[in-house]
C-alpha cells in the first residue's frame, strides 16, 4: 500500500521506468565497435572481465549506450548486470535497457541484482536454456524512491559493497595460495617426491591400456520427474567427489542400463564443458552411486584394478603436468571444449607399483585433509558476504539504508513526467530497423 511506503516513494512496474529495450542492430563486417559476450561477464558479477569486436559476429546484436544497463536474458539465475561505460554491441542474449534522466543507471543495476528480481525474471523465463524477455521482466514491481534518494542509495551501496570487495579479496588470496599449495601436491604425488619414491623404474604406458571399458554417457533427455534410472551429471561429479544433491532420471532400457550403470571404482570425467579447465576432471564413483547411468557430457572410465587404482587414476588426471596435456588437446575456438575417448586413452602415464600408488594416494588425502578446514571456512566467508550483499540489497529498496529528504521530488511525479513524455512523443515508424 502507498501509505505503507518511505517519503516520496511510488509503487512502480520496471517497465514504466523503462518504457522500452534498445532495439537490436544487424552483423556488420565494417563496424568498429567492441562487442559484449555473455562470457565476458561473471555470474552474480558486474564487472566485464572481456570484450570483443562487433564486426566479427555474424548475427544481430544489441546495441548500448554509455550508461545502459546489459542484462543477461539467457539463464537469470547466472544474475549478469552491467552498467556500460562505452558505446557498443552486446550479445542478443542481453536485455539492454537505456540509460535515462529520469533514473540513476547504477540505482538500476542494483535493483536487478537483487534476489527477489531475479526470482521474478526466472518466473518468466522459459525454455530448456531459460529465457526471459523484455516484456516479462517490465511487470516488476518495486517501490520506487525518488530521483535524488536514488543517487543516495547508489552512494551508500557502492560504500558497503566496496568493504566487501576487500574482505573477499583477501579471503581470494587464500584461496589461490590453497590452490597452489594443491597443485605441489599434486606434481609432488605424480613424480613420487612425495613418498620419496624414484620414478626411474615406474612403467610408462598409455592410459587405454590400463582400460577394461572406455563409455560415453546418454544423449537422452534428462528431467527431475522421478523415472526408472537416476543419472549423474557434470553438476554431480565436478568438484573431486560425487554429489547427489540435484538428480536427474530418464528411462533406459535394460540394455542401456547394463552398458551404463556405474561401479564402485569407476571414474567419471567431463567429455564437454566450456571451461577447457574443467574437461577430464570428475570423481571416482563410491557405493551411493552404484546402478545409476550417466550423462553424454561425461566419459566413464573403468580400470582394470589390478594394475591401476581408480584413486591414482584420479590424481593423475588433476596434476599439473597432465592438465596442460589434456587443456591444449581440448581448447577450441568455438566456445565449448570436448576430450574424445581416443584422446583420453593416448594419455601417457607414468606408473608405480600397486603398493606405492596405495601410498601416494594416502600421502594425497592426507596433505589435502590438512587444508580442508580452511577451505571450508574461505567457502563459507564468501557465501556470508554474498548473503549480505543480498540483505543491503533489501534494505536500500526497503528505503531503510539512506533518510529520505521531505525536499526531493516525489516519484509519483517522476513517473508522471516520463508517462506525459512518452504520449507526446511520435510513434515510430514502422520498418526494418537499421
Amino acid at each position: 500500500m502507498e501509505e505503507d511506503l518511505p517519503l516520496g516513494w511510488c509503487n512502480a512496474r520496471l517497465g514504466e521506468l523503462v518504457p522500452a529495450a534498445r532495439p537490436k542492430i544487424p552483423a556488420n563486417p565494417a563496424s568498429d565497435l567492441p562487442f559484449i559476450g555473455m562470457d565476458h561477464i561473471e555470474p552474480n558479477g558486474f564487472d566485464l572481465i572481456g570484450q570483443d569486436r562487433f564486426a566479427k559476429m555474424k548475427s544481430a546484436g544489441s546495441y548500448f549506450a554509455k550508461d545502459d544497463v546489459l542484462y543477461g536474458r539467457l539463464r537469470p539465475y547466472l544474475n549478469k548486470v552491467h552498467k556500460a561505460k562505452f558505446e557498443g554491441v552486446a550479445s542478443a542474449e542481453f536485455i539492454v535497457l537505456p540509460s535515462s534522466e529520469y533514473h540513476d543507471s547504477d540505482f538500476l543495476k542494483f535493483l536487478l541484482h537483487q534476489r527477489s528480481f531475479i526470482e521474478f525474471a526466472m518466473s518468466r523465463s522459459s525454455g530448456d536454456r531459460p529465457r526471459v524477455k523484455f516484456d516479462g521482466i517490465a511487470e516488476y514491481e518495486f517501490s520506487l524512491p525518488p530521483l535524488n534518494e536514488q543517487h543516495r542509495i547508489v552512494e551508500k551501496i557502492e560504500t558497503l559493497f566496496a568493504e566487501l570487495d576487500k574482505g573477499e579479496e583477501a579471503i581470494r588470496a587464500v584461496q589461490t595460495l590453497l590452490k597452489r599449495y594443491r597443485q605441489s601436491v599434486l606434481k609432488a604425488a605424480v613424480t613420487g617426491a612425495l613418498i620419496g619414491s624414484e620414478p626411474s623404474g615406474w612403467q610408462v604406458v598409455e592410459l587405454g591400456e590400463l582400460l577394461d571399458d572406455i563409455r560415453y554417457g546418454t544423449a537422452k533427455k534428462c528431467s527431475h520427474e522421478p523415472a526408472n534410472t537416476a543419472v549423474l551429471r557434470i553438476p554431480n561429479v565436478v568438484g573431486g567427489e560425487i554429489d547427489l544433491d540435484d538428480l536427474k532420471y530418464t528411462d533406459l532400457t535394460d540394455k542401456e542400463r547394463d552398458k551404463l550403470a556405474l561401479d564402485a571404482g569407476d571414474v567419471l570425467i567431463v567429455r564437454s564443458n566450456g571451461s577447457a579447465n574443467l574437461v577430464a576432471r570428475g570423481a571416482v564413483v563410491d557405493e551411493k552411486a552404484v546402478g545409476m547411468g550417466f550423462a553424454g557430457y561425461l566419459i566413464r572410465l573403468r580400470v582394470q584394478q589390478e594394475r591401476l587404482l581408480p584413486e591414482f587414476l584420479h590424481i593423475y588426471l588433476d596434476a599439473p603436468h597432465t592438465r596442460q596435456v589434456i587443456e591444449r588437446q581440448a581448447r577450441s575456438t568455438s566456445g565449448v571444449h570436448n576430450i574424445n575417448s581416443g584422446e583420453v586413452k593416448g594419455l601417457v602415464v607414468q606408473l608405480p607399483p600397486l603398493d606405492e600408488q596405495r601410498r601416494i594416494v594416502e600421502a594425497v588425502d592426507e596433505a589435502i585433509e590438512k587444508t580442508r578446514d580452511l577451505e571450508i571456512w574461505c567457502e563459507t566467508e564468501l557465501r556470508r558476504s554474498a548473503a549480505l550483499r543480498q540483505s543491503i540489497l533489501k534494505q536500500a529498496f526497503a528505503g531503510k539504508l539512506v533518510p529520505q529528504d521531505p525536499d526531493d521530488e516525489p516519484a509519483s511525479e517522476l513517473l508522471a513526467r516520463i508517462r506525459a513524455e512518452r504520449t507526446s512523443r511520435p510513434k515510430a515508424r514502422r520498418g526494418r530497423q537499421t
